[in-house]
Formats: C-alpha cells, sequence, structure tokens
C-alpha cells in the first residue's frame, strides 16, 4: 500500500501519521491542545476558550465563522460569493435571476417546459424532466436514483426522493 504503513495496532495508516498519547493514530501535523484533545494544524483557542481551525474569525455577532464569510447588510454572515439579489435577499453563489424574474441555483435551466429545472435533469419519455439518476423501472414509471424492487415487487425509494422529484418538475427556486 503505497504512502501508508503498519501501525502497532496492526493497522495501515497514512504515511506522517503518529500514534498519541490517547492510543489512536492521529494525522501529521495534529497537537494535543490545553483541553487534552487532538486538533489540526493552525488551529487555535478564541476568545471563547474553544479551539477554531485555522481562518476562522469572530465576527460582530460574537460568534466564529469559517474563513470567506462576510457579514451582510441583513447582520447574518453569507458565504464568500453571495450576493444581495435585487428582492433584498442574499443568494448562493452563481444563483442567477431567470427570465421568470425568480431567481435558481446555479446550472439550473430552462425546460420545453417554461419551468427551470436542476441541472442534468432529463426529459423524460413521460414528457416529464427527472432528476440525474432517475432511471425508468420494470412498472413503466420513472424512479429516483437509488430506487430499488421490493420483494413485493414494487419500487422502493430513498426517503426524501419523491419531495425532491416533484420539487424539480414544479420547477426550481432559491
Amino acid at each position: 500500500m503505497a504512502g501508508k504503513f503498519l501501525g502497532t495496532d496492526g493497522k495501515y495508516h497514512p504515511a506522517g501519521s503518529f500514534p498519541g498519547i490517547d492510543g489512536k493514530y492521529h494525522p501529521a501535523g495534529y497537537f494535543v491542545g490545553i483541553d487534552g484533545k487532538y486538533h489540526p494544524p493552525g488551529s487555535f483557542v478564541g476568545a471563547d476558550g474553544k479551539y477554531h481551525r485555522a481562518g476562522e474569525f469572530m465576527g460582530a455577532d460574537g460568534r466564529y465563522h469559517p474563513q470567506g464569510q462576510f457579514a451582510g447588510t441583513d447582520g447574518k454572515y453569507h458565504p464568500a460569493g453571495s450576493f444581495l439579489g435585487t428582492d433584498g435577499r442574499y443568494r448562493s453563489p452563481g444563483a442567477f435571476r431567470g427570465t421568470d424574474g425568480k431567481y435558481h441555483p446555479q446550472g439550473s435551466f430552462l425546460g420545453t417546459d417554461g419551468r427551470y429545472h436542476q441541472a442534468g435533469s432529463f426529459l423524460g419519455t413521460d414528457g416529464r424532466y427527472h432528476l440525474p439518476g432517475a432511471f425508468l423501472g420494470t412498472d413503466g414509471k420513472y424512479h429516483p436514483q437509488g430506487s430499488f424492487l421490493g420483494v413485493h415487487g414494487a419500487y422502493v425509494e430513498p426517503e426524501g426522493a419523491g419531495e425532491r422529484e416533484r420539487a424539480n418538475q414544479q420547477g426550481l427556486e432559491c
């Protein structure tokens, strides 16, 4: 196994890992903090007395936020690349305003049905758009990715798959 070694525990570990005082192997650069736990390189103790990852910062709200987030005019923190839409709400990076005047997620497209659909969706033989990975079952119906034919001859769908499929068919908005 390239880049791995057999540890004293009889298991393979990534090169540079080391056995800690807790008996577990830890990635190179990790260190034991004053709390007795292992932390990734660059971690620091914040003003709140807790460990935070490198690049995190304390916002005006007194909470720590990941690097790249910014405080919006709404007083909330948003991911880098987010923007204030013409409707006054912050939108995800890459979101766009469609011909319908609504904002849609990056990669969405306007289907022949006049609605916006998730990237990778396809027009099925039933004339409806389906999410990527959907397939035509032996029952002649489309089923979401992860569905399978159950012991009683009916398709079993992953939890929540039906709701996502219906949302995609009705048009995406963010």
